[in-house]
């Protein structure tokens, strides 16, 4: 069956691509090892009783395959991983725009997806699976293409702490607003991982608290950090009270 099944998906390639010729000659190629095709109903038989459908034509492999004769560039498994990671996400948030520029794009270096198989196929036979949506990096990523704000590291740590002492003390609601913060800043958390990842490539590991700390934070006792404004405060009353008390040395020794 994997020979016939070959042959026939070739046959619709070609028909699909309009090249009748090759399309014939396939035809007769099966007609020799004694299957009939019948394209109205979209099936073959086989004369010893074996039958099948006429499976779909995928367009994205006609067009990879295209790219590939050609001689387009092909990339690394990394970066076509990267690429339907984030054409899976566009697709979840309905951005279909740029779920449909990603899918040309990685045609365009001969790498077709199939949506019913769950994999990506490039043109040398590499080939690997489409993963499930994270979605959290789906929101996130909608909303640093829309130009969301951006956070520094230090405020991402900030809420990530803020967030973990949610965890901790059983509030999930307050955890699940923090978390919906930093998405739409362009940030998502990577559970799996343990580590969160920034719209321009920054990236940092999900701090877990102490068990002091965490064990404080189930009871409600643990305050939460300072902001980077109360810090910044704070510092500059210590710097000024240190310069105060260098002043008041150098006095005493000129007395002296």
């Amino acid at each position: 069956d994997s020979t016939v099944r070959a042959l026939v998906a070739k046959r619709e390639q070609a028909r699909f691509s309009r090249d009748f010729d090759a399309a014939d000659r396939l035809r007769e190629q099966l007609a020799k090892l004694g299957v009939t095709l019948d394209d109205q109903a979209k099936t073959w038989r086989a004369a010893d009783g074996r039958s099948g459908s006429i499976t779909q034509v995928n367009v994205s492999e006609i067009h990879a395959q295209k790219a590939a004769k050609s001689g387009a560039a092909s990339l690394d498994d990394a970066e076509i991983n990267r690429l339907v990671r984030e054409r899976e996400q566009a697709r979840y948030t309905n951005d279909y725009k740029t779920a449909d520029r990603l899918r040309d794009y990685l045609e365009r270096h001969g790498v077709s997806l199939d949506v019913k198989e769950a994999k990506w196929l490039a043109a040398d036979g590499r080939w690997g699976q489409i993963p499930p949506v994270n979605i959290s990096a789906a929101h996130a990523q909608k909303a640093a293409r829309a130009g969301a704000p951006r956070l520094s590291d230090d405020e991402v740590q900030r809420i990530l702490v803020q967030r973990e002492q949610a965890r901790a003390r059983r509030d999930y609601k307050t955890a699940d607003v923090l978390r919906d913060q930093l998405e739409k800043h362009g940030v998502y958390l990577d559970s799996k991982e343990n580590k969160w990842q920034g719209p321009d490539g920054a990236s940092g590991a999900i701090g877990v608290l102490p068990e002091t700390q965490a064990e404080a934070a189930s009871k409600g006792s643990l305050a939460s950090p300072p902001s980077l404004a109360a810090f910044s405060i704070l510092w500059r009353e210590v710097l000024h009270r240190l310069l105060e008390e260098g002043e008041e040395g150098e006095e005493g020794e000129e007395g002296e």
